[in-house]
């Protein structure tokens, strides 16, 4: 019988609700993969805004509740503190394939502005969209795994992380599923969220600890 935390857990939206943004991610996606980002001008610019409001504009239009993204109270803090051990085992294990290629790691840098990105910014607008708002409908709609590694691709080519380059690009892939398990796992946001949050941060903890 299931849990009555269980049992309160909210449907993820529609498919069809979330599609202006699953569009918009993947014509990024392609732009870039594709280097035509030139063809969209400005308007290539301002996809990272687009994506930060789509799901709190999706929300209003639809009236439903930040619990559709997994916002919930139940066990927020617990969520987080598992996911950042999950998210200190994803990292460990990509600072450990990364130095097989490249010699070094990258790192958070310590002012102010960079930690709140790391922690709160990033999390804040790549877990919503891409764990809550797109990644749960996928699954909704294809089951489990296939939505779990359709986001995960997804979230791998969006610019930011397409820039790195391999092998970075094999470890974002990687976090991409751990994430989207994470979610669909506790039905929560927060697991993912300490997840990324932590393991932005933990290289620059490495570096200041061996340096």
């Amino acid at each position: 019988m299931p849990s009555p935390e269980e049992r309160t857990t909210p449907e993820p939206l529609t498919l069809a609700a979330v599609l202006p943004g699953l569009l918009l991610i993947l014509l990024v996606d392609l732009a870039t993969v594709l280097k035509l980002r030139h063809v969209f001008g400005p308007y290539f610019n301002a996809w990272n805004l687009l994506i930060t409001i789509l799901p709190w504009v999706t929300l209003i239009l639809f009236r439903k509740s930040p619990a559709k993204y997994g916002y919930r109270r139940q066990r927020a803090l617990a969520g987080f503190g598992w996911g950042m051990v999950a998210g200190g085992v994803w990292r460990g294990l990509s600072l450990g394939f990364n130095s097989l290629f490249q010699g070094g790691w990258s790192q958070i840098g310590g002012n102010v502005h960079a930690w709140f990105g790391a922690v709160i910014w990033i999390p804040f607008v790549e877990e919503t969209f891409f764990r809550g708002y797109i990644g749960a409908p996928l699954v909704k709609q294809f089951g489990r795994w296939p939505g779990i590694l359709v986001q995960a691709l997804i979230f791998s080519l969006h610019p930011g992380h397409w820039s790195q380059g391999w092998p970075h690009l094999a470890s974002i892939f990687a976090f991409g599923i751990l994430a989207g398990w994470l979610f669909e796992r506790y039905q929560s946001i927060w697991p993912s969220w300490g997840a990324h949050a932590f393991g932005n941060v933990l290289p620059y903890f490495l570096q200041t600890r061996i340096t």
